[in-house]
């Protein structure tokens, strides 16, 4: 995600393009707190990618996540999502070609 962040979106690849797409193919978008957790993981990102400081991102926006905590806890609980997703896509590709 954060390289997607710091390419020209003119000049992305695929490669670059597909941490972004996570975000819907690996998020329960079922859950309350999807839309705070997308943008969370995107802000965090671009902090990332730009130098700046996600403290300072959500600690200038108190009512739209709460607080810090619960930035972090959200920011958290997305990224955790999206790794589990990620590993049983793997894993079950994997089961795929062992079966074949």
């Amino acid at each position: 995600m954060k390289r997607a962040y710091a390419t020209n979106p003119r000049t992305r690849s695929a490669a670059e393009i597909r941490p972004l797409n996570w975000l819907n193919e690996y998020l329960n978008i079922a859950d309350p707190d999807w839309t705070k957790k997308r943008d969370l993981l995107l802000l965090w990102a671009k902090c990332r990618a730009e130098g700046g400081s996600f403290q300072e991102a959500i600690r200038g926006r108190p009512l739209k996540y709460g607080s810090s905590a619960t930035a972090y806890r959200l920011r958290d609980e997305a990224a955790e999502q999206i790794a589990a997703g990620i590993n049983a896509a793997i894993i079950r590709s994997q089961a795929k070609l062992n079966s074949s």
